[in-house]
């Protein structure tokens, strides 16, 4: 099992439920997933079957929230495709992708996903 911690702010972060320009979107999918390639290059090592990835999402704090509108989680992932930590992430590679909700970050305007990869057999 690895994990990848990505601490992003509030311009790098939005959910399914944001109601946001298309070309916000596209500026925030680049810039998370170019940060999410780097951090993986530096700290993961290449998977080379199969593997399920959890998505643990910390808010700032401690409200109502709904882990599986975390739309980064997707630009995350594609970033890890670019760094070559697998093929690509489609249903093959990855067969399954599971949402929980990590403790407040206790900082305004920071969000953390900590995503685990498990290799399948």
């Amino acid at each position: 099992m690895q994990e990848l911690v990505i601490r992003l702010g509030k311009p790098e972060w939005y959910s399914l439920n944001d109601r946001i320009h298309h070309y916000k979107r596209a500026r925030i999918a680049k810039a998370v997933r170019g940060k999410a390639a780097m951090l993986a290059r530096a700290h993961l090592a290449p998977v080379t079957g199969p593997c399920t990835v959890t998505a643990h999402i910390a808010y700032p704090r401690n409200g109502r929230a709904d882990p599986h509108n975390a739309a980064v989680v997707k630009h995350i992932l594609d970033g890890l495709t670019d760094a070559g930590i697998w093929a690509d992430d489609d249903s093959t590679h990855i067969p399954a992708v599971a949402y929980r909700r990590d403790p407040a970050t206790g900082t305004t305007g920071l969000w953390q996903v900590r995503l685990t990869i498990t290799p399948t057999t």
